[in-house]
């Protein structure tokens, strides 16, 4: 992936088509063969009249496809940065796999254990799947009723109680307890540990203007 900051598309768009165009040598050096088809190009900015505007940069004669979610590391980014269509997408996986009712049943059906940590394996690791990332915002509570659903199928208590007691029943935290300790967790090798790739990394501008990537 190629992140690239500039002011202007046009900017980005000239700056991207260097990027690509020095990698031509070292492709042809070492005998490798890029496809261009699967090359896509996303823009990333809070300039709203320009919510369609598109990056036109040829490679190898052909046009990079524009996408408006590009998907990166399974992680779903949109243009303002704001993960509304990773929060639904993680929603409806998590659903998908709220099947674990199945294991329940009022003559047969696993234990409470067993549920409880085939919860945290199958869904739970769905739900929170890169969740420093995008944990603050504010689409990260589309996925609590989803998992509410899997905190019942936990204890087999229905609908009518009260959630917060869900949470001590079944001796998991809250969704938004569990995502704020990983990004501190993340936050913390940051800090402390040098092989990690931002140690030391100098905190950037808060400010999101044109900006574009490749992947």
């Amino acid at each position: 992936m190629y992140y690239n900051k500039k002011k202007s598309f046009k900017d980005a768009e000239n700056s991207i088509g260097d990027a690509l165009n020095n990698l031509i040598p070292y492709y042809t050096k070492n005998h490798l063969r890029p496809n261009s088809d699967k090359t896509q190009l996303c823009a990333f900015h809070l300039r709203n009249r320009e919510a369609n505007r598109q990056l036109h940069v040829a490679w190898y004669g052909k046009n990079l496809q524009h996408v408006r979610n590009l998907i990166y590391l399974g992680v779903s980014l949109d243009r303002s940065l704001t993960y509304k269509e990773h929060s639904l997408k993680t929603s409806a996986k998590v659903e998908s796999r709220n099947n674990i009712k199945t294991l329940t049943n009022t003559r047969w059906g696993a234990d409470a254990k067993t549920i409880r940590t085939t919860a945290l394996v199958l869904t739970f690791s769905a739900a929170e799947y890169a969740s420093p990332v995008w944990c603050r915002s504010a689409h990260a509570l589309k996925l609590d009723p989803a998992l509410n659903s899997t905190y019942r199928a936990i204890t087999g208590y229905l609908k009518r109680t009260n959630v917060e007691n869900l949470y001590l029943l079944s001796g998991i935290a809250p969704p938004y307890i569990r995502r704020t300790v990983a990004s501190q967790h993340e936050k913390l090798k940051q800090k402390t540990d040098p092989r990690h790739l931002l140690c030391n990394h100098a905190i950037p501008n808060k400010n999101l203007c044109t900006a574009s990537s490749t992947a």
